[in-house]
């Protein structure tokens, strides 16, 4: 089982999302990391559970285009061990070289619907968006075979709420066990990671239950090494 931390950046600080309303998203509490500011909080999240993988959403790109350049390629720099899922709305990011940390989000959310008829985004991790209902112009979630091998399953009405990940859409896509599925949204206390193993997930998506210290870096080694 994989636990993939989640930073949410806007404005280059970490902000709190909630149910996906983003013109209400705020900064995080500044007392969980005693700042906002995304690299000095990945060093932190680095240093106290050594995860393989960490998600970033680039709300400023997936929002108004804007990318975070800059912000996106010291932090691929900084941490070279860590492999980084951003997603950039499917924006280009400029990088000055082809980091091998490195691994783009196809966001279902932007998507037109054909992007997924081209080769071009098969090394993408495809992050299938719902608030709902599904988020994009077409439903994408119908043609899988198209799909790379990792799906995000993101349901933003269970992000930072108090209601439990969305089971049914859940198992609804992991019925089909030739890809690797992660759940997004809802994941709250080691119960629901517990069973999102149980119905075949390959992992979650976690950002509350991570800042409020409710993981521990024995049981994140520990769901590391069981698979």
């Amino acid at each position: 089982m994989d636990i993939i931390p989640v930073l949410d950046i806007l404005n280059n600080q970490v902000v709190k999302a909630v149910k996906g309303n983003r013109d209400g998203y705020q900064p995080i509490n500044k007392q969980l990391y005693n700042t906002t500011d995304p690299r000095d909080i990945i060093y932190l999240i680095v240093k106290k559970f050594k995860p393989s993988v960490i998600y970033i959403a680039d709300l400023n790109a997936i929002i108004d285009n804007d990318v975070s350049h800059e912000l996106i390629e010291f932090i691929l720099r900084k941490f070279p061990k860590v492999q980084f899922w951003i997603d950039s709305g499917l924006n280009k990011i400029k990088l000055s070289k082809n980091f091998k940390n490195y691994v783009p989000v196809f966001c279902g959310e932007k998507s037109t619907g054909f992007e997924l008829l081209s080769k071009k985004y098969e090394e993408h991790v495809c992050s299938l968006d719902f608030k709902n209902n599904f988020l994009g112009s077409k439903p994408i979630y119908k043609h899988i075979r198209h799909m790379s091998k990792k799906i995000i399953i993101m349901d933003l009405m269970q992000v930072g709420s108090d209601n439990k990940f969305n089971l049914k859409i859940a198992k609804k896509f992991i019925k089909n066990d030739k890809k690797d599925y992660y759940i997004a949204g809802g994941i709250k206390k080691v119960l629901d990671i517990k069973k999102a193993k149980q119905i075949g997930a390959k992992g979650v998506l976690v950002s509350s239950i991570l800042h409020q210290s409710k993981l521990t870096k024995i049981f994140i080694q520990k769901e590391k090494t069981s698979l």
